[in-house]
């Protein structure tokens, strides 16, 4: 069985122009690719663009082996994927090809990197509608006014607003989530996941952010209401809002 392999650069790098940490990049990912860390070891680099030649210790050999196989016939594991979208994707970005191969000629491996099909991105989309956050950054100093709103682990950076509106949000910072009306731009991206390119907002809403309990409270508190004899209001509320009609 093979113990060596060559992942070939086939752009415009030799071993003498390709940069040190962009050849460590690669190599890095290479080394994901073929797993077991501790016994594949960098050979060196020879001519033909540029060739990275990894050498397996024999124990480790079958596991690489069925690894790469496993990959060409289709069952690859998670990081096994990862690390080669990782090299065709530095391969993609230095205008190049690549190929992985080993003594076991089965065992090639092919990277189109710069000649893979260019994502289809659809748009741009215009739409009126809302977005809903707390607002964390103001600022510009043209007539746009820039907005900095998150919402759980989204920031979208991509808001502005006129200086009148933008005084207005200005005593939210930080405090309540509001909600903020307007027209926005945007792309669907190759994975089927909507980016926002610009909103331009129109109005807002300061939210309330009063408990739900405590509104409940408060309803049964109010005259002219079937709330106070609701055993289970919470389960009703929830249920109404889901359209599952009154809890029993």
């Amino acid at each position: 069985m093979d113990r060596d392999y060559e992942f070939k650069i086939d752009g415009t790098y030799t071993p003498s122009t390709l940069p040190m940490e962009r050849l460590a990049a690669y190599v890095a990912a290479f080394a994901r690719l073929l797993g077991q860390k501790s016994e594949v070891h960098l050979e060196g680099i020879r001519e033909g663009s540029a060739i990275l030649c990894a050498r397996v210790d024999p124990p480790a050999q079958p596991k690489v082996h069925d690894r790469l196989g496993a990959f060409r016939d289709g069952n690859a594991l998670e990081d096994v994927k990862r690390a080669y979208k990782e090299l065709d994707d530095l391969l993609a970005a230095d205008n190049a090809t690549g190929r992985l191969t080993g003594g076991d000629t089965d065992n090639i491996i092919e990277f189109p990197g710069r000649n893979r099909p260019t994502p289809l991105k659809y748009g741009p989309f215009r739409k009126d509608g809302h977005l809903e956050g707390q607002i964390v950054r103001i600022g510009g100093r043209d007539k746009s006014i820039h907005i900095h709103l998150r919402d759980g682990p989204v920031v979208y950076s991509a808001i502005e607003t006129t200086a009148e509106t933008a005084k207005q949000l200005g005593s939210y910072l930080f405090d309540p989530v509001v909600r903020l009306f307007g027209t926005g731009t945007w792309f669907r991206d190759e994975n089927g996941g909507w980016v926002l390119q610009r909103f331009v907002v129109h109005r807002f809403e300061v939210l309330d952010d009063e408990p739900l309990l405590d509104v409940i409270a408060r309803l049964q508190r109010a005259e002219g209401n079937e709330w106070g004899s609701e055993t289970d209001p919470l389960a009703t509320l929830l249920a109404e809002r889901h359209g599952l009609g009154a809890a029993n």
